[in-house]
């Protein structure tokens, strides 16, 4: 299993660089770059979240591994969410506004007992 998420993963992070070193990418090339970066992300996360859920992988970790494991992955996320917060910032009158129908803003809800 680990062979194949590593060869895997390789695969991915050399489709990302091969994409990122296009000198000359249209609109939808640049869509599919963000959508591999994005699915990278993902995986990446998900792989972790699942080390981290399954005790008897986590405890052949010492103290000073998952402190290590730790202090990269906050960085990591922090830098994301930094990110997040910017470009939302900047691009948020480009983004749809969510409307909420009149009716369920102002429907309140039925008291009672159901059976």
């Amino acid at each position: 299993m680990s062979e194949r998420w590593i060869k895997e993963s390789e695969q991915m992070l050399k489709l990302m660089k091969e994409q990122a070193s296009k000198k000359e990418r249209d609109r939808l090339e640049v869509i599919n770059s963000i959508l591999i970066s994005i699915n990278a992300l993902e995986r990446s996360a998900i792989g972790w979240r699942s080390w981290i859920r399954d005790l008897s992988i986590m405890s052949k970790f010492s103290l000073e591994e998952m402190k290590g494991i730790d202090a990269t992955l906050h960085k990591q996320a922090e830098t994301v969410i930094e990110y997040d917060i910017e470009s939302t910032k900047r691009l948020k009158n480009k983004l749809p506004r969510m409307r909420i129908p009149r009716q369920r803003r102002t429907r309140k809800r039925e008291q009672g007992i159901y059976v």
